[in-house]
């Protein structure tokens, strides 16, 4: 039997369990065990940081031995999944000692600029105890963008437009500003005369709401345009907004659904 000890709390804990057999005169009976569950390290603060992308982010945690005897923590490393995720390539860990076998500081800093994004990944503490020879810790990190579009892609499945005649689709999208108050949008560029483009400012320099139109001709299939947004801000002058759909003209007889103006 082996007891997850990532589940358990400090202090007494008893767990009974019912256990079947195969001999007819004891098919089942009880087990129970007792254990004394001791913390071995205590951490000053948790492995998490949130921010936007040109921010450096550095964590910093003092890691404390609870127990009377010394623990010596020999090393830190990346768990197998964060290697193969290349965290080590983008993120840095040192291990620092403060007091011999009894406290620690753990450094964890981004190496270079990295896109947004919220990942969690493994990191492991080597140590010389027989009982804890590897700590598991989790690092948190949420890197998100200044100014957010979203959606970036805005798909319009079927647009089904009648027989010799045209007929718009509408879609709306939304611009947020997460830091400052004076973004302005400078400009759009659709790639066709198909796709009509109006943006309204909802919260100034913070919030926008944007609605796009498009009128494709009766060219039938796949349908793919975009639209650049050109803004005032430095790192994100221009966001990019794909538009995707399918095009089929209707049967005489069909009623196309109102699904545009």
């Amino acid at each position: 039997m082996k007891i997850d000890g990532r589940k358990l709390y400090p202090g007494f804990s008893e767990k009974n369990f019912a256990v079947r057999t195969n001999d007819p005169e004891h098919a089942s009976f009880s087990l129970s065990i007792q254990m004394n569950i001791k913390k071995v390290f205590e951490f000053s603060k948790e492995l998490r940081w949130a921010g936007f992308v040109e921010e450096d982010f550095k964590i910093e945690s003092v890691i404390t031995n609870l127990l009377a005897s010394p623990v010596n923590i020999t090393g830190v490393r990346w768990d197998d999944e964060a290697k193969r995720k290349g965290f080590e390539e983008k993120i840095g860990l040192k291990l620092e000692t403060i007091e011999k076998g009894k406290k620690y500081r753990l450094k964890v800093w981004r190496k270079k600029e990295m896109a947004p994004e919220s990942f969690v990944a493994g990191v492991v503490l080597m140590t010389d105890f027989p009982k804890l020879k590897e700590k598991k810790l989790q690092l948190s990190i949420t890197i998100a963008p200044e100014v957010e579009l979203h959606p970036d892609r805005i798909y319009f499945s079927e647009m089904v437009i009648p027989p010799g005649a045209t007929k718009s689709f509408e879609r709306q999208f939304n611009i947020v500003s997460a830091r400052g108050d004076s973004l302005k949008i400078l400009k759009v560029e659709p790639t066709s005369d198909e796709i009509t483009v109006k943006i309204q400012e909802l919260v100034p320099g913070k919030s926008f709401r944007g609605t796009v139109w498009v009128r494709p001709s009766s060219r039938i299939g796949q349908y793919m345009g975009s639209v650049k947004i050109h803004t005032s801000h430095p790192r994100y002058k221009v966001l990019n907004l794909d538009l995707i759909g399918t095009v089929r003209v209707s049967d005489a007889s069909e009623k196309a659904p109102k699904t545009g103006k």
